[in-house]
């Protein structure tokens, strides 16, 4: 995918290849370069972005609109349900690795949960084949080197965990949960043989949120999908494919996730289909 001519913003994404995507979904670069500033929404999601800086860095404000000292360099950000605020100056650059928590968890050697609600400097996180990626990504001046540099890196440090014979069982949880197969916390207890508790209490410390929640973004993010799909969206009909109980439910998931009623968002989507902020509050 590419940016649509004129927008300002160099923009492409390559998605992963079907053997991982238990483990990320896709890479993308961005670079600003028309000088205009940009304000984005980031809601919930069950990404866990991992942003090597390449130009001006970010401000992200997690709740709330970000403040001069906000400015986020290189890091990974964990799963939260809060919507991110973000701010460029307009010469921003970055590449974003949108990781799985399965696949942070695989790649970074520690639980998902460690980044939860928080942004961690990637310099803080001491780790070895992530630096050597960010030196050899810092080596290169293309995107298109940039990206098949990322994704050979990822093929080489995940390629190994997608062949796995066995699955640890909050692995197989969060995807059946991610993938919509489950809805209920005590189906999916029982497919796997724990009782509620025990899953509810694992999956919450190797994930970061607990099972239920990521359900609820998952089918959120599934709604927003079907809504970025049409030119008018039919939001009762959005409602039900989506698998909410009525519209009612459908609009209390976007204020909790999105901060936004499903119209307010939709109509602030921007070219790539992110929801874009002014003034605060935005409802």
């Amino acid at each position: 995918m590419t940016a649509p001519v004129d927008c300002g913003v160099v923009f492409m994404r390559r998605q992963a290849p079907l053997h991982l995507r238990a483990f990320y979904t896709d890479i993308a670069a961005y670079e600003e370069t028309a000088g205009r500033a940009v304000r984005q929404i980031e809601t919930a999601s069950l990404a866990v972005p991992l942003i090597v800086s390449f130009g001006d860095p970010f401000r992200i404000g997690l709740g709330r609109a970000p403040r001069l000292d906000d400015e986020r360099p290189s890091f990974i950000a964990g799963l939260d349900t809060a919507r991110v605020f973000i701010a460029s100056n307009g010469r921003s650059a970055c590449l974003q690795i949108n990781l799985t928590p399965v696949g942070a968890q695989r790649l970074l050697g520690v639980p998902a949960a460690e980044f939860a609600g928080r942004m961690v400097p990637l310099s803080d996180l001491a780790h070895r084949e992530v630096g050597e990626l960010l030196r050899r990504l810092e080596d290169l001046d293309d995107w298109c080197a940039r990206l098949d540099c990322a994704q050979a890196f990822l093929a080489a440090r995940l390629g190994g965990a997608a062949g796995e014979a066995t699955v640890p069982l909050v692995e197989a949880a969060y995807g059946l949960l991610a993938a919509g197969a489950v809805h209920r916390v005590a189906d999916l207890a029982a497919r796997i043989g724990w009782s509620r508790k025990h899953l509810s209490q694992r999956f919450s410390r190797e994930i970061g949120l607990s099972p239920k929640t990521v359900a609820r973004i998952a089918r959120f993010n599934r709604v927003q999908a079907l809504a970025r799909a049409t030119q008018r969206p039919d939001w009762a009909d959005i409602a039900f494919s989506g698998g909410y109980a009525d519209q009612a439910h459908m609009i209390r998931e976007f204020e909790d996730f999105a901060g936004l009623t499903p119209r307010a968002w939709w109509r602030s989507l921007d070219e790539f289909g992110a929801a874009t902020w002014e003034d605060l509050p935005v409802r």
